[in-house]
């Protein structure tokens, strides 16, 4: 069961992979995100701005204070850390990452994250996609979702979201980080695009709910 600290926790990494550094991240994404009723949103996003890690602006969203910021770097990068590891070392699948990483994250020993990250030769990068936050360097690098681009766009897929129904649909349809994806057609009515991967020709499609979380530059 999640604790109070760990659930705050999971909207703390939220807030910070939907770009919201500098950017308010609505209520709505935050539902939809971690799968939780928007009432839940409310009553969460009061109790990080009471303890300063948000700031809350009405109709508009939330974004992380410096302070915030600070708890949710070590916290995403102990987790990413982690899933590294498990993924390149232990051979876990993309899939299965996610909960397991989020036990190990809470260990409360900078100097094992340290050595793990050294053994590990320092990535740059997740499995995921996203960056391994450094002193130097905290910023998610790709933040424009597949949505943004149009027909005959050709994005790299440079990170995903850790999200369950994604990550079985791009294993279906043997989709990786670093493939490029040709758009063929945006069919807006039903809100679909289609694409072709890399140098192959059969064409698949994705929704732009799940488009929108795949990023590339």
């Amino acid at each position: 069961m999640k604790t109070s600290s760990s659930n705050k926790e999971d909207y703390l990494k939220a807030i910070y992979e939907n770009n919201g550094i500098h950017e308010f991240v609505s209520n709505k994404t935050l539902s939809t995100h971690l799968g939780v009723s928007p009432a839940s949103v409310t009553e969460m996003v009061e109790k990080l701005q009471k303890d300063g890690l948000i700031e809350y602006k009405p109709y508009t969203g939330v974004k992380l204070t410096q302070e915030g910021l600070n708890q949710t770097v070590l916290i995403i990068r102990n987790h990413r850390i982690i899933e590294t590891f498990l993924y390149e070392k232990l051979g876990y699948s993309l899939h299965d990452l996610h909960h397991l990483s989020e036990e190990l994250e809470h260990v409360k020993d900078s100097v094992f994250f340290s050595k793990l990250y050294d053994f590990l030769d320092q990535p740059e990068t997740c499995p995921h996609g996203g960056i391994i936050p450094t002193q130097d360097e905290f910023i998610e690098k790709a933040v424009k979702p597949i949505t943004d681009f149009k027909q005959g766009d050709s994005p790299m897929v440079c990170r995903v979201m850790d999200d369950a129904s994604i990550l079985n649909y791009m294993s279906t349809i043997n989709l990786n980080i670093r493939d490029t994806i040709h758009i063929t057609q945006v069919d807006d009515f039903n809100e679909l695009i289609l694409f072709t991967i890399n140098e192959e020709n059969l064409i698949h499609h994705i929704s732009f709910k799940q488009a929108q979380i795949i990023f590339s530059y």
